[in-house]
């Protein structure tokens, strides 16, 4: 039986939205900006690397995360966590000391270096 080729291609459609969704994010560990994906970059500052996007503004952030404004125009997106949960070992859930959260986010905390 042959499938006619517009179900095909929305069969293909389908499947790359699907494997688009299981990429990286922000906060995964990385080696390069290549293994972040489409719009993020690694940062090797962060033991394993930190997938990020920056320079961000308040609301330009990927989902599951926060703009955080470190000083000296250096701004970050960060993976959004609540209390332990959420971030990855070897990072912990923070509440910015000498940073501030730029997204209305009440409580904010975000996974970095402890």
């Amino acid at each position: 039986m042959n499938v006619p080729s517009a179900l095909r291609l929305v069969v293909l459609a389908f499947a790359l939205l699907g494997a688009a969704a299981c990429g990286p994010t922000v906060g995964d560990a990385c080696e390069t900006s290549a293994a972040c994906g489409t719009g993020l970059v690694c940062d090797l500052a962060t033991p394993g690397g930190y997938c990020t996007r920056t320079p961000c503004r308040a609301g330009e952030c990927p989902d599951e995360s926060v703009c955080v404004d470190f000083g000296a125009e250096a701004s970050w997106c960060m993976r959004r966590c609540d209390g332990g949960e959420g971030c990855r070992d070897g990072l912990s859930c923070v509440s910015p000391e000498t940073a501030e959260c730029l997204d209305d986010v009440s409580g904010c905390k975000f996974c970095a270096v402890p």
